[in-house]
């Protein structure tokens, strides 16, 4: 076989970003270099590219532990009708670098992709006089100050794009946790063009990728004061954001829930309240409690199945006021 032969047969897996990007860094620590990688300056390019076939798969961003879903991403994302291959999670350390010469008290502007200036929110307000400026990509943010040669602004970007284009780091590590990772999708169309495609992939996946974990349950319940429809509404509301905010997953890995009630409250669905909450896309079931004697009165129950946020992720129950009787282990 040529090498032009070999070339031509490699798998394209497209990123939104230009090289050196953390989107880039995800697709090299997923499946290496054997595949030919595609850059997009959008992720709405990217996904023309995927649907047109230019490339056969995408390594999108999804979620980030510090700034949330990255919401322009998923929403372009589900506009399509694509599946997901597999996934995989990537330590984010970002940096502020500038021209040569540059100091961090003369700088009045900071360039960057939006996710990532969230994520290092806690730098940014110790710097106050800097402006944001939105850019398309973090490895783009550092290309466009080398070129623009401004001695008063600085980027956030990975070490390896500003070594890359020449810049030096004035801050290392200003994310706002260390524990910063983002989430990527490795997405397909659901109909190949072509049957090689699929075969190379699954060559990858077996070798590379360690595919999407299944759903998993998360256990809570609290009691409730009284049978009116603001208790159970505020009860609802406590114990659901507790169950978020302790496993650290957001209400979009949370694939149904089932509420259930004892007898004495009737009220209102609890649904209504995690709807409230923005619960909009979650299927969701109540029911009553089968009436045992001597069971907990007015007590709310919850069953939440969630999609792991990460590999290894343990799930943490929640039990609230007198319901915390039902789990003294926890």
């Amino acid at each position: 076989m040529t090498a032009a032969v070999a070339r031509e047969a490699r798998l394209k897996v497209g990123v939104q970003g230009e090289a050196g990007c953390f989107s880039d860094a995800a697709l090299r620590a997923l499946l290496g270099d054997g595949v030919e990688r595609c850059f997009y300056p959008s992720f709405g390019a990217a996904l023309d590219a995927l649907e047109e076939g230019a490339a056969d798969r995408l390594l999108l961003p999804v979620h980030n532990s510090l700034a949330g879903v990255v919401q322009e991403s998923l929403s372009a994302i589900a506009a399509r009708d694509l599946r997901v291959d597999g996934e995989t999670e990537l330590p984010i350390r970002l940096v502020c670098a500038a021209l040569p010469g540059t100091r961090l008290d003369q700088v009045t502007r900071v360039m960057s992709h939006p996710v990532a200036l969230r994520q290092c929110a806690r730098f940014l307000a110790h710097h106050s006089r800097m402006v944001a400026q939105a850019v398309h990509d973090t490895a783009g943010a550092a290309r466009l100050l080398a070129e623009s040669g401004e001695p008063d602004a600085v980027v956030v970007t990975s070490a390896e794009a500003a070594a890359e284009h020449g810049l030096v780091i004035l801050a290392s590590d200003i994310q706002d946790r260390s524990d910063n990772t983002t989430r990527f999708w490795l997405l397909a169309r659901r109909q190949l063009t072509a049957r090689h495609n699929a075969e190379r992939m699954d060559h990858h996946l077996a070798m590379h990728v360690q595919p999407v974990q299944g759903v998993l349950a998360l256990r809570g319940a609290i009691s409730v004061g009284c049978d009116t429809p603001g208790a159970i509404t505020e009860a609802t509301t406590e114990l659901l954001r507790a169950l978020l905010e302790a496993n650290g997953i957001q209400s979009t890995d949370v694939v149904s829930a089932i509420f259930t009630l004892t007898a004495d409250l009737s009220a209102i669905f609890p649904a209504h309240a995690a709807r409230q909450l923005g619960w909009q896309s979650v299927p969701m079931l109540c029911a009553s409690e089968i009436p045992v004697p001597g069971a907990l009165p007015r007590c709310l129950r919850v069953l939440l199945h969630v999609r792991p946020p990460h590999h290894g992720w343990c799930a943490s129950h929640i039990y609230l006021g007198e319901a915390r009787v039902l789990r003294p282990d926890l």
